[in-house]
């Protein structure tokens, strides 16, 4: 079996990877292998310019370490998250299920709730049931039927929505928290339901995990890998993918091959595919995003702090302040401190109208808000990522389920992975990719049969 792989990022290095032994594969894309996971060296250390880490509790991200020889990993020093509210960085407090809370105590000793908004919360445990047993809705729509606006806005919204650089109010609760839809689901109360879960943590206990130099290195070691087994890369933009009776073509590659994988935004796989895509690939909107790293001379960072989450403010233009330095030891020279900062997110595109001067003079100062001195970094750089959050709207899961099966239906042999589907994270965009391959490896094994 002959393989196109349209896009070289994490999921499709990891279809590639899946693959590998059971295809003869070429891998096209015109720019860095990795896509968003690149590292640089900054400040005389390997610093990530996108994703710095990936969730340590799917084991995807784990598995595929282990299985290209990257096992010097690291995990980031224990600390606390702050958010932004009222003028002040507050601690979040203990317990908490992506900003929702499982237990009461913490949350009202964190300042974050008005007393009225405490006893909104409170009430969540002699509510009735009011989540239905079934179909998708908002998270923040989920999160306030339950614990009031309140918890919604100042506690899950800068959390979820910062992961996704969205709105809770527009995002699906199927695809972007499905613990705690299945929580209070399971439960009259969403509050005791969080209580039943496991707590998050890989194997060790720790919520995420890197190589020792950065996410690179893992893209490094798996094209390498590759290589040696015969994958062949090409650094070229795919112009069109057309059938060629029931093989397909991939301009600019002679062709033909057996089967193609679309590791590509939906959006793109949408463009190469033309009339024949389902019209729900071009509906996917995409946020964009900048990442700012600023160095400087020893800050009195925060003791025992890994960053600080901002909510959506038309004042500050950050949506999030990393204290890399504290967070990875290894990324800082001694008497050196690094922030990682964001902006971007759904309905502010502020961040991409300034140029890299204005950008990093505007988060600089947003984050002297919590670090005294933070507005004068001696060393810096920006990273934009255009269109790269995709948006999970309510019904999301539902509708990417059908253009899946109208692809399999209409277009045998072409699968779609990535970020676009069914979920964004490193970890879930490398078992979109290993899943897409393995479909095609059983489609061609029950050909082969019949």
């Amino acid at each position: 079996m002959r393989v196109a792989v349209v896009g070289g990022g994490i999921a499709g290095l990891a279809a590639t990877w899946e693959l590998k032994g059971s295809a003869e594969v070429a891998v096209f894309d015109p720019g860095p292998l990795g896509g968003c996971l690149r590292t640089e060296p900054f400040d005389g250390r390997p610093v990530d310019c996108g994703p710095d880490a990936f969730i340590a509790r799917a084991p995807e991200g784990l598995a595929l370490c282990a299985e290209a020889g990257v096992d010097d990993l690291v995990t980031p020093v224990a600390g606390r998250s702050l958010v932004w509210w009222g003028g002040k960085a507050r601690p979040l407090p203990d317990g908490l299920v992506l900003g929702a809370p499982r237990r009461l105590g913490p949350l009202a000793r964190s300042g974050l709730l008005s007393p009225a908004g405490l006893v909104r919360a409170a009430a969540d445990l002699v509510l009735p049931r009011n989540v239905p047993s079934a179909g998708d809705l908002s998270v923040r729509s989920l999160v306030a039927s339950r614990f009031g606006a309140e918890v919604a806005d100042r506690l899950v919204d800068p959390l979820v929505g910062g992961i996704h650089a969205g709105r809770s109010a527009d995002l699906s609760a199927e695809a972007t928290v499905p613990q705690l839809l299945a929580a209070a689901r399971s439960s009259r109360s969403l509050l005791l339901g969080l209580r039943s879960l496991t707590p998050p943590g890989g194997p060790s206990g720790a919520v995420f995990a890197a190589p020792r130099g950065g996410m690179a290195a893992l893209v490094a070691a798996l094209v390498e890998s590759l290589q040696r087994q015969g994958v062949r890369f090409e650094q070229a933009a795919v112009r069109s993918v057309e059938r060629d009776g029931s093989r397909w073509r991939v301009e600019p590659d002679d062709g033909p091959f057996d089967a193609v994988v679309l590791a590509l935004p939906s959006s793109g796989a949408a463009g190469l595919l033309g009339d024949s895509a389902p019209a729900y690939l071009r509906r996917i909107r995409r946020v964009s995003v900048v990442i700012a790293t600023l160095g400087y001379r020893r800050l009195d960072v925060p003791e025992g702090v890994n960053g600080v989450l901002f909510p959506p403010d038309p004042a500050v233009l950050i949506t999030a302040c990393s204290f890399g330095s504290s967070k990875w030891p290894h990324w800082a020279e001694p008497g050196r401190t690094v922030l990682r900062l964001s902006a971007g997110r759904d309905g502010d595109g502020r961040a991409f109208s300034l140029g890299d001067e204005q950008l990093v003079e505007r988060l600089a100062s947003d984050a002297s808000k919590v670090v005294p001195g933070a507005e004068q970094p001696d060393g810096w750089r920006v990273n934009r990522w255009p269109e790269s959050f995709p948006q999970y709207e309510v019904g999301h899961l539902q509708a990417v389920a059908a253009a899946e099966d109208d692809i399999a239906r209409h277009l045998p042999g072409v699968v779609l992975c990535g970020s676009s589907y069914h979920g964004a994270g490193i970890p879930a965009c490398i078992a979109s990719g290993r899943g897409a391959a393995r479909r095609l490896v059983a489609a061609a094994s029950e050909r082969t049969a019949g």
